[in-house]
């Protein structure tokens, strides 16, 4: 069984709004001020108030506003394109991250009641595992090393 037509446009058509819309709010975020409402992601980050105060320089500059709502949409898409790349086998994640054989995504059936994990449950909780094994020279979270 494959994703249906329907599931799979429904799918995209979603996520491209989805990306327009966290852009959207992000955006929208800076150019008022509320760096408080900025980090959701890793489950422990957070901006120093060094940081804040820097992206208080970009509060009420619509054109800039306008730029960061594009850059945030591109950025979104980019990792959404890399996801489907890997669904699709025509990519596979990074070596080093983990044992990794194909997937793909299909339409539940209509009699499936069997309970499975759900990735967006496990996406946060598994920050830890990738923090772990990235080298670079920033973090994006506020834990002391």
């Amino acid at each position: 069984m494959n994703l249906s037509e329907e599931n799979r446009t429904t799918l995209l058509t979603h996520l491209h709004k989805s990306v327009e819309e966290a852009a959207n709010i992000m955006a929208n975020h800076l150019n008022n001020g509320r760096t408080n409402q900025l980090i959701d992601y890793p489950p422990n980050g957070g901006l120093t108030e060094e940081e804040k105060e820097s992206l208080q320089q970009l509060k009420n500059n619509n054109t800039l506003t306008d730029a960061l709502r594009k850059v945030f949409a591109s950025n979104s898409a980019s990792v959404l394109f890399e996801l489907f790349n890997i669904i699709d086998g025509t990519g596979d994640p990074d070596p080093g991250t983990g044992d990794w054989s194909e997937i793909t995504l299909v339409d539940m059936p209509e009699d499936f009641d069997q309970h499975v994990e759900f990735l967006h449950d496990n996406f946060y909780e598994t920050y830890q595992n990738w923090r772990n094994k990235r080298k670079a020279d920033f973090k994006l979270d506020l834990l002391d090393d």
